[in-house]
């Protein structure tokens, strides 16, 4: 089973697996869990809950930006993609299409700074339907995945960026809206 991605006129076929023993997702080699917003809800609330034991949200924020950083370098360097422009849609399909986390949008990207749309996300999604709406951001997933992504896109090291979410779906905005900087 393949997953394509259109990159200017070029088409990215990732390879999408499962193993019926372990019952393990995995795209172009990389072990995967697949979108399910009730089990990401869950894991970010034990990340919250975990925060003051061994700083849980910081985990889970640093364990999507590596895992985003390896498998979009993964994909631009197996397929010679050295636009940024390209990176770029390389980045929101992995997020919307592969992972389905909800949809982004690169909104402005400069040398020091980014900002990026929220314009769907599965974990608020889930939130809102398991515990309503509530002040604070729950993207920790998407600002780990956008670390990762903007290190790639801009060729520095993950760990380059850091991010805030500003608006949050969970909180009523229509979209959430995440800062980025260099460190």
């Amino acid at each position: 089973m393949s997953k394509d991605i259109q990159v200017g006129n070029n088409i990215i076929e990732l390879e999408h697996s499962f193993d019926r023993k372990t019952c393990r997702h995995s795209i172009s080699g990389f072990q995967s869990v697949l979108h399910c917003h009730h089990y990401m809800t869950l894991t970010t609330q034990m990340a919250e809950d975990a925060d003051d034991l061994c700083q849980g949200t910081e985990v889970l924020i640093s364990t999507m930006e590596n895992t985003a950083y390896k498998v979009l370098s993964k994909i631009c360097n197996e397929n010679n993609i050295k636009d940024i422009e390209d990176k770029i849609n390389v980045a929101e399909e992995l997020f919307c299409r592969i992972w389905a986390l909800g949809k982004i949008k690169f909104i402005h990207l400069g040398d020091f700074s980014a900002t990026i749309d929220v314009l769907h996300s599965h974990i608020d999604e889930g939130w809102t339907k398991k515990w309503k709406k509530r002040d604070k951001p729950v993207g920790y997933i998407n600002r780990g995945f956008i670390q990762g992504a903007l290190a790639v896109i801009n060729n520095v090291p993950a760990g380059s960026f850091e991010t805030q979410e500003s608006e949050c779906i969970v909180s009523g905005a229509k979209k959430g809206i995440i800062r980025a900087w260099k460190r």
